[in-house]
């Protein structure tokens, strides 16, 4: 079995360099939270992490930041 590369990886959130902050809540319809679940499973992440590193991602596009 040959090992493959992933794409785009992004390292766990939990080996940052800084300490995590401050909690924040959402709420999803049972349709959104299944539709987020599955793409977090698939990126083998948390919920949290998953929707954490969604969130900062389209942060950073609305503002114009990479």
């Amino acid at each position: 079995m040959k090992a493959v590369a992933k794409k785009d990886h992004i390292p766990s959130r939990r080996t940052g360099k800084g300490p995590l902050g401050a909690k924040v809540f959402s709420y999803y319809t049972q349709d959104e939270r299944r539709l987020i679940e599955k793409a977090a499973k698939r990126e083998h992440r948390s919920l949290s992490s998953f929707v954490a590193i969604a969130a900062v991602e389209r942060a950073q596009r609305v503002l114009g930041r990479n």
